[in-house]
């Protein structure tokens, strides 16, 4: 029997259970020191691994710097090419400059057309163009290569006060073109018969227009000329040099911009328009029409006389300055000094012979500070520049004018804008005309048949 055996044999209970004890907590400490070696075990492990990741998220984010660098590198060469490489410009003939004019247009074709008063539905007929007709045009400028240009790109008074041909440079390939809407007062006798009723500006502070519909309700769109444009200019940016937009006539005898802000319209007293609309608060009307003024301003369009009631600008000097004076109590003190005179109904007495410096009406004119002069001359566009000032005619575009084009072969826009592809076949003038050719047609089928 070994000495182990026999130690036990001698052990007391109480003893046994000590030496238990002590065994199993020599136990307890190497299962905890195996433990503690494992875990650090797997730590280092861990730290291992989070270096090897770290290592290769570096060198990872470094490919992609690299390759972010390679590609701003390749980015600055390729600005730097088109910057080498600007916009190729031409110098323009000043003495062929597209000019083009409007009367307010007509947003519901059907509501100007179709009126129980079918004078008042004629006479738009041969005054005006439909939105859709006006926004056909556009199109049909910019795609022959037209660009806005302003009365001051070609000439402007320099600082001894003499008017100076200017070197006007546009994109190879452009052509210049001058835009303007005479009338812009939105007459109250044409309320509700089609067309815009007032130039507003709508919750985003943008140009727009409202209009009586047919059942008496107000709607906003673009309803003439200013946001028509607006929306054009926006989708093609190079249809406008350096911001142009065109110019608006202003009369003052039924307000401005549809704001009935002329004084004479507050009160019974000579008012023609008292009976049908009643007074005014022009003071009222004068604070709306101020922001649109200056949003008018803002986008590039530029403002010009048409004569306060469209009294003709003849041989008589006094009536002349008589209307002057009405304008710039009238509108004047709403849009500050004008430059630009557009005669009212687009007619200037002089003919196109150059302005005499004698001449008491020229003398007015030219006291009130006008150097750019528009008028019609529907036979083709004409520039006239002196050391005094810059005088272009325009070509009038209504419905008339498509009707005498398509109709009768007038030529007067031949080259220009084709009528075909644009004028509504809704109007009075042109359903008449398909009207006679097709019943002619019939009477010469049954003729031949005979």
């Amino acid at each position: 029997m070994d000495d182990t055996k026999r130690q036990n044999e001698k052990e007391t209970p109480e003893e046994r259970r000590r030496r238990m004890r002590r065994k199993r907590l020599i136990q307890e400490r190497r299962r905890r020191r195996r433990r503690k070696a494992l875990i650090l075990r797997g730590i280092l492990v861990i730290f291992f691994v989070l270096i090897l990741v770290g290592i290769g998220s570096a060198v990872s984010c470094g490919v992609k710097q690299y390759n972010r660098s390679a590609k701003k590198k390749d980015s600055g060469k390729q600005e730097t090419q088109i910057e080498e490489e600007p916009v190729q410009l031409e110098s323009v003939d000043l003495t062929n400059v597209l000019y083009l004019s409007f009367e307010s247009l007509i947003a519901d074709a059907d509501q100007a057309f179709g009126q129980e008063n079918t004078r008042a539905a004629a006479t738009l007929d041969q005054t005006r163009v439909t939105v859709d007709e006006f926004n056909a045009i556009l199109e049909q400028l910019y795609e022959d290569g037209y660009i806005l240009v302003r009365f001051s790109d070609l000439a402007a008074v320099n600082e001894d006060g003499v008017m100076e041909a200017k070197e006007l440079m546009l994109p190879s390939g452009k052509k210049p073109l001058l835009l303007s809407e005479t009338n812009v007062n939105y007459d109250l006798k044409l309320s509700g018969q089609g067309l815009a009723s007032k130039l507003v500006l709508d919750e985003n502070g943008a140009l727009t227009c409202e209009r009586q519909t047919s059942d008496g309700s107000t709607v906003t769109g673009a309803f003439d000329v200013v946001p028509c444009v607006e929306a054009f200019v926006q989708a093609h940016p190079d249809f406008s040099n350096n911001g142009a937009r065109g110019i608006l006539g202003l009369t003052g005898y039924n307000g401005i911009l549809g704001y009935r802000t002329d004084d004479a319209l507050a009160t019974s007293i000579d008012n023609r328009y008292a009976a049908t609309y009643g007074l005014f608060d022009t003071a009222a009307e004068k604070e709306e029409a101020a922001p649109v003024v200056e949003a008018l301003k803002n986008a590039g369009w530029e403002f010009a006389c048409n004569g306060y009631d469209g009294s003709s600008y003849g041989s008589d000097a006094e009536a002349v300055s008589a209307d002057l004076a009405k304008w710039n109590e009238s509108v004047g003190t709403l849009v500050g000094d004008v430059p630009i005179l557009l005669y009212p109904s687009g007619a200037d007495s002089h003919g196109w012979k150059a302005y005499d410096e004698t001449d008491p009406v020229y003398q007015v004119l030219k006291e009130q500070g006008f150097v750019y002069f528009g008028s019609m001359d529907i036979s083709g566009t004409k520039t006239q520049i002196t050391d005094q000032y810059l005088r272009c005619s325009y070509k009038n575009v209504d419905g008339y004018r498509m009707y005498q084009d398509l109709c009768h072969n007038t030529g007067r826009f031949a080259g220009i804008l084709d009528f075909q592809g644009i004028y509504d076949s809704r109007r009075p003038s042109i359903a008449a005309e398909t009207e006679t050719d097709t019943t002619t047609q019939d009477a010469e089928t049954e003729e031949g048949k005979v």
